[in-house]
């Protein structure tokens, strides 16, 4: 009985321990929450097609590099190529080296001045 409970123990704490560790591609289907399962962006990108979705950024743990376009291709290893203004050649090429497109991470506006921030001499 002891060896079961210890069993049980350990495979617990293995499977919270792979559940801990976020994925960086998730699906975006109309409805649904997202679904951040995927560490390839292009079986990210096949079940997008598949199930009629998107491939998107895990917010949490993806950030495409600043100053690019609107949209990024995606390849494995997380290279993106942030060129493209639209969704529809972002697509396509993404297909052709079977990646994933995503839309570029927003810019944050700086932030304004607070004129009743305590600043205080260094």
């Amino acid at each position: 009985m002891m060896r079961k409970t210890i069993l049980i123990s350990i495979l617990l704490a293995a499977s919270l321990g792979t559940q801990a560790q976020a994925a960086p591609f998730c699906l975006e289907v109309t409805g649904l929450p997202l679904q951040c399962l995927y560490f390839d962006p292009g079986a990210c990108q096949r079940e997008a097609v598949r199930q009629g979705g998107r491939c998107a950024a895990n917010p949490a743990e993806y950030k495409t590099p600043a100053g690019g376009d609107a949209f990024c291709v995606v390849q494995a290893g997380v290279a993106a190529s942030c060129i493209y203004p639209d969704w529809g050649s972002c697509y396509d090429e993404a297909n052709r080296i079977h990646g994933a497109c995503i839309a570029a991470t927003p810019a944050t506006p700086p932030k304004a001045a607070d004129p009743y921030e305590v600043k205080r001499p260094y």
